[in-house]
């Protein structure tokens, strides 16, 4: 799997310890129907990598708003909160 797609996600878990992904842009410029259901599938494909990856939904979604984890794993931010 190629990781580089996958690097900016990380860099975000590593940071806060975890995602947040919203959908309320995800077809924002299609100018047909078919064009907005490309970008869906797109933004699809890129949740099913991410859940390939590891990461899981914390809750379910709300709002437009998918707080996203990686269970069984803390983030090196995480450990640091807790330490505090």
């Amino acid at each position: 799997m190629d990781e580089d797609w996958l690097r900016p996600y990380m860099e975000e878990w590593l940071d806060y310890g975890l995602l947040t992904l919203r959908a309320k842009w995800t077809m924002d410029g299609a100018s047909t129907l078919a064009e907005a259901a490309a970008m869906f599938r797109r933004e699809a494909d890129e949740l099913e990598r991410l859940a390939a990856a590891g990461f899981e939904l914390d809750q379910p979604v709300a709002d437009d708003y998918a707080i996203v984890i990686r269970p069984n794993q803390i983030s090196p931010m995480r450990l640091v909160e807790n330490e505090e």
